[in-house]
């Protein structure tokens, strides 16, 4: 029997019902505020994810597409709160700052953290989660194995330089 992979799907924008068709459609089953996972069989990428949903919600999608990792030697951290009107994020992304560096992405309420710290995701989550305003917050670990796009343009993130961890973006 072949291994099979989970995919965090993150999306940011109005949540029409193209985008509710498109992850029942893939089998994606809700996790968080318009977050997903799916259980896809070995060989799934990323990229392959982030190809599928652009085409079936539009050009026009913010999407973060991430392959989980249960060991705490994970390759990074994928962050996501919810984004309550009026409430101040401050203190959590300090916080996240101060774990390890925040990898620039064009999102509001996502984020990809390189980090060395080892902490089981679950410790991490409840201590970000006491600095996290609305009480709404999803960490989990990811492998190297993830993309993105915005406006239209889709990236999958590769690690130039192993020693430095410097991140390097491949349009694709």
């Amino acid at each position: 029997m072949g291994e099979i992979k989970l995919f965090q799907i993150c999306y940011e924008g109005d949540l029409t019902v193209e985008v509710s068709h498109a992850m029942r459609k893939l089998g994606a089953e809700p996790v968080f505020d318009q977050s997903w996972h799916v259980w896809l069989p070995e060989g799934r990428h990323a990229a392959l994810l982030i190809r599928y949903l652009r085409a079936n919600i539009g050009e026009d999608a913010r999407l973060l597409v991430a392959c989980s990792q249960f060991t705490t030697s994970r390759d990074f951290l994928l962050i996501r709160h919810s984004l309550t009107p009026g409430a101040d994020y401050t203190e959590l992304h300090h916080a996240m700052e101060r774990l390890g560096s925040i990898i620039p992405l064009p999102f509001d309420s996502t984020f990809v953290l390189l980090s060395d710290d080892r902490t089981d995701v679950q410790t991490l989550g409840a201590a970000l989660g006491e600095l996290c305003p609305d009480d709404s917050l999803l960490v989990t670990g990811i492998s190297h194995d993830w993309a993105f796009c915005d406006a239209g343009v889709s990236r999958m993130a590769v690690v130039e330089d192993e020693v430095t961890k410097r991140m390097e973006f491949r349009e694709f």
